[in-house]
């Protein structure tokens, strides 16, 4: 008798256009597919969602969020183990970071990718509207630490400046790109500079730097290991004679 009331209610509900009614109308019999179709083509997310939790199918009930409450589908993909969905959604909740982090966590080579290229596209928009401390945070996370210093410098923040120049002459160094990892060092850390162009064996660009620093000695001594002797005599008759090389 029950279910007799219920499709009778379920005809009189659909020829009124009542959807709402209609859906609970087909939960009551049991049919969560035609509930979850009427929910999904008029609108109903929310009462989709929660049928789906009902019924314990967390990867749809995450894509009916994902129309209005992006946040929550995020985190329901990223407890299934949906980490590409769920970076997508953190991408449309404005959380960044976290989508980095979801995207981070996928087994896929090719999910990774799309999802990194995502939000690389969103850090760009970010920084074109002049959300610069938003889009320094994402370039960062991506290692582009060229992007992430153009931010910094639109900051004018000098410690981010610093750091990140440094951050990006240890990635060229990393890649074997010792004379570019020097100049980018060399105007905050003529220290590491002097380093890795020693790693690139650029001594020309070390002798340039030292005697910038007013080092002449070091340079001189540079200089005789190299045998570069009157390039040596040079410095010492330009700079300080008392460090002539006879």
């Amino acid at each position: 008798m029950e279910a007799k009331k219920y499709k009778e209610a379920t005809l009189c509900f659909e020829h009124a256009k009542a959807y709402k009614h209609l859906i609970i109308a087909y939960q009551k019999q049991g049919l969560y597919s035609k509930a979850l179709l009427v929910a999904q083509e008029h609108g109903y997310y929310d009462l989709g969602a929660k049928l789906c939790l009902h019924i314990e199918n967390n990867k749809k009930a995450a894509s009916f969020y994902s129309y209005k409450k992006p946040l929550k589908a995020a985190k329901l993909y990223e407890k299934d183990g949906f980490y590409f969905e769920a970076g997508m959604n953190y991408l449309k909740a404005y959380e960044p970071i976290k989508a980095y982090d979801a995207f981070n966590c996928c087994s896929n080579i090719e999910d990774k990718q799309k999802g990194f290229a995502a939000l690389n596209e969103f850090s760009l928009v970010l920084y074109f509207t002049k959300h610069y401390e938003n889009a320094f945070e994402i370039f960062l996370a991506l290692g582009d630490y060229y992007s992430a210093l153009d931010c910094a410098k639109k900051l004018r923040e000098p410690i981010l400046i610093k750091s990140t120049t440094l951050l990006l002459a240890a990635d060229e160094a990393e890649n074997a790109h010792f004379l570019l990892a020097g100049k980018c060092a060399e105007q905050v850390a003529p220290e590491h500079a002097l380093i890795y162009y020693a790693q690139g064996k650029s001594y020309y660009d070390m002798i340039r730097l030292l005697i910038s620093r007013e080092e002449y000695d070091k340079a001189i001594n540079l200089c005789l290991l190299q045998e570069q002797f009157e390039m040596a005599n040079e410095i010492a008759n330009t700079y300080n004679s008392d460090l002539m090389v006879i």
